[in-house]
């Protein structure tokens, strides 16, 4: 791609604006998106495409739907760790586990009110990104915090990494737009680039979320099968 494409890849307003968003709440679902830019599906789709191409954006499919995250931002097990937290259930069986180290499945279950299908399928999810590790022990099984967990609650995962500035300042840089640095911090980066279209500067400006327990929507369900599962016991 030429200079001069290159050159509107974020000097196009939206497509600015989209990636900002994205950077600010990684692992966001396409229809997430159209809600929060108010934007027609195929007009984001379109972007999103430019910015997948050009390197800026990656999209894997996590739980049957596709999502996306700025590329480098943060790690992939990050951005598998916060989308499998992202449901209330799991966040309750992750914080009984944080205050009941070596607990047992059918303890999650009725302390919590929860299914233990529905708690088998959540613990299985998380042990499978590094959030929790379980350990057998004789027919039964004790769940604890695993590294990634730790590393989860202490904020570690949600900060705005060297490598990652100067991956987007290079970006920037090979557009031609005169990137700099206005302000830096563990949480945001500020840049400012040349505009020459409007003739005056454009700032890009990409701050992470504080994590927080209970800031997720409950937008990753238990698989049907369970669901159906607890409707015949139940009937």
């Amino acid at each position: 791609m030429g200079k001069q494409k290159r050159l509107a890849l974020l000097l196009h307003p939206f497509r600015r604006e989209l990636y900002q968003v994205l950077c600010q709440n990684p692992g966001t679902y396409l229809l997430e998106l159209v809600d929060m830019l108010e934007s027609p599906l195929g007009t984001l789709t379109w972007h999103l495409r430019i910015l997948e191409r050009e390197g800026l954006v990656k999209s894997i499919k996590f739980a049957g739907k596709r999502l996306y995250y700025p590329r480098m931002l943060r790690s992939q097990e990050a951005e598998m760790a916060y989308l499998t937290m992202r449901s209330e259930t799991a966040q309750k069986i992750f914080l009984y586990v944080l205050n009941n180290q070596g607990c047992y499945q059918e303890q999650m279950a009725e302390n919590l009110g929860v299914h233990h299908d529905t708690v088998r399928w959540h613990v299985s999810r998380m042990e499978e990104v590094g959030l929790l590790r379980v350990l057998r022990e004789g027919r039964m099984k004790r769940h604890y915090l695993a590294n990634l967990g730790e590393s989860l609650l202490a904020g570690s995962l949600n900060v705005v990494t060297e490598a990652y500035v100067m991956f987007l300042m290079e970006k920037l840089e090979d557009g031609c737009l005169n990137p700099e640095i206005r302000e830096r911090t563990d949480e945001g980066v500020t840049i400012r680039i040349d505009c020459p279209e409007k003739g005056q500067d454009c700032f890009i400006t990409i701050r992470l979320k504080e994590w927080e327990f209970g800031k997720f929507d409950e937008e990753i369900s238990e698989p049907d099968v369970i669901a159906k599962e607890v409707k015949a016991q139940e009937t």
